[in-house]
């Protein structure tokens, strides 16, 4: 397993890009049978959160294992202690426009492995932002796996992030309305007395659309976990047992968003986010309200 980081330049202004840092783990050897896998960090956590998950996944699955610093957050926002973040608080909207440039760049970096085997897998924030990649790039990922998620923001999350919200920028940020447009598996495990993001508020109303969409999916409740799943279960152990799950799939027919250059149309009420992949991963033209 080898370890490297690279910075990239990330949307963020007519006047500006935003450099975001990267961590990828290597297996020994890359090659067509290898593939990737995201690991999104929670809000106010760091590239780092899920490190010896990801040497296991890069030692044993031969995956490419990549996380980054997204935006106000983790060493973003401390450069001592890597934890916290700024207020007010953008919230998973330009945070999964740096996760999914992450994985653009190293698609570009390892143009030898596998690009139509790409998992994303992240935990509280990191969901949402794992479960959102999946609407804003629809063609990419062979599977979602999600812990202890946010799916909308509900008020208690605005409060956090202390900022107002247009009612089409919530809209953009709910990955329950939007759910039609993920196209490849969830996978979802939240535990029953989580306190940070409760299940009644946030897994059982996804699940229940996922349901009525007919939309492919699996659902773990751990009774008694709270947002750590502790102390039915730790979050390596219950990745342990969802793994195996997302490695049986079979990989993407088509090309990814990315290799299409795909352009996205998300209608959130008064607007619609629009999303040019064929832009580059700095351009301010990336994505629009129309």
């Amino acid at each position: 397993m080898r370890k490297f980081e690279f910075v990239f330049d990330s949307v963020n202004s007519l006047n500006y890009s935003k450099p975001i840092r990267a961590l990828a783990l290597l297996p020994q050897q890359i090659d067509s049978n290898s593939g990737f896998m995201l690991f999104t960090h929670g809000w106010g956590g760091n590239r780092f959160g899920h490190l010896e998950i990801m040497k296991k996944v890069a030692e044993e699955q031969r995956l490419i294992c990549l996380s980054c610093e997204y935006r106000m957050s983790g060493y973003d926002f401390n450069e001592v202690s890597g934890s916290g973040s700024y207020i007010p608080y953008d919230a998973s909207f330009l945070q999964v426009f740096d996760v999914l440039n992450m994985l653009r760049e190293a698609l570009l970096l390892f143009p030898q492995a596998n690009q139509r085997r790409i998992f994303h897998y992240g935990g509280s924030q990191g969901g949402h932002i794992a479960l959102l990649s999946a609407i804003f790039a629809p063609q990419t990922f062979n599977a979602i796996y999600s812990s202890s998620a946010i799916t909308w923001l509900s008020p208690k999350k605005v409060a956090w992030a202390g900022r107002f919200f247009t009612e089409y920028e919530l809209s953009a940020r709910n990955v329950i309305e939007h759910a039609q447009s993920i196209l490849c598996p969830v996978f979802l495990e939240h535990g029953t007395e989580d306190e940070t993001v409760g299940h009644e508020g946030h897994a059982i109303p996804l699940v229940e659309k996922l349901q009525s969409l007919g939309k492919p999916h699996y659902i773990k409740y751990y009774e008694g976990g709270s947002h750590s799943l502790l102390p039915t279960i730790s979050k390596a152990e219950a990745f342990a047992a969802m793994f195996p799950r997302l490695l049986a799939l079979p990989q993407n027919s088509k090309p990814n968003d990315f290799e299409n250059g795909s352009l996205v149309s998300i209608p959130c009420g008064q607007k619609t986010l629009q999303i040019n992949w064929a832009e580059p991963s700095s351009s301010n033209e990336l994505f629009q309200w129309l």
